[in-house]
């Protein structure tokens, strides 16, 4: 293992590799409701590109990719902000990449991609591991509200919540494909409402307004509590 890629190999990173093989994640296969929690997410944020990354050993996969200028599967690992990502607990941003840098992550494919910012928070299973992250991404530098960075990580754990439904049910298992259909529907209806309010007048210098934000967490309080009493029932 060459020297920059162990820079961001986390001390449990076999144990999180055992936890990530539970999830069934690393197909490229469209679902639909990732999409649509993906793209509602960037809409959100008015950022051009979005997706959830899910890091393998020496990979990242986009899972659920959104407007991103280049088509790729899969990227190396050591090239990847999302690898630097899963190492910390809270929302990762870099508002300008090219002024800051990212430590130990070649940027060689965002530079190619034209893309300066960076927003991320990790996909945290119930056991502490985190399997990859719910990232933004954009060409010019922003800044990124406290309020943002909040929204961001309450998104990425109503991610969570639904790869643990996923996972629970058994992914694609046709046993309970209407009852994902059930989950897809009731999502839908407020990921809907929560796509409403990027129709509203866009935010200044692209940051949400408090009180969008704070709109914004409500809806997806009500997804969340949609999913964990759906898990209670399994």
């Amino acid at each position: 293992m060459n020297s920059l890629l162990a820079s961001l190999i986390p001390a449990n990173d076999d144990a999180r590799l055992r936890a990530l093989d539970r999830y069934q994640l690393l197909d490229a296969r469209s679902e639909q409701v990732l999409d649509d929690v993906v793209a509602t997410t960037a809409s959100l944020f008015h950022v051009s590109n979005a997706m959830l990354s899910i890091v393998e050993k020496d990979t990242v996969l986009v899972k659920a990719p959104y407007n991103l200028p280049t088509p790729i599967e899969r990227v190396p690992r050591a090239q990847s902000i999302c690898s630097a990502t899963i190492l910390q607990d809270e929302t990762t941003v870099f508002e300008d990449v090219e002024k800051t840098g990212v430590p130990g992550v070649d940027l060689t494919l965002v530079r190619q991609m034209g893309l300066h910012f960076y927003a991320g928070h990790p996909l945290r299973t119930p056991d502490g591991h985190h399997l990859g992250t719910l990232c933004l991404l954009d060409g010019p530098p922003r800044r990124f509200t406290s309020l943002e960075r909040t929204l961001l990580g309450r998104l990425a754990g109503m991610v969570m919540r639904l790869l643990e439904l996923r996972r629970t049910l058994g992914a694609h298992a046709g046993a309970t494909s209407s009852l994902w259909e059930i989950v897809y529907r009731a999502i839908g209806e407020q990921l809907k409402r929560l796509a409403d309010l990027t129709r509203r007048a866009a935010p200044a210098g692209g940051q949400l307004s408090p009180a969008v934000a704070q709109e914004a967490g409500a809806i997806v309080g009500i997804i969340d509590q949609f999913l964990v009493s759906t898990l209670q029932r399994r």
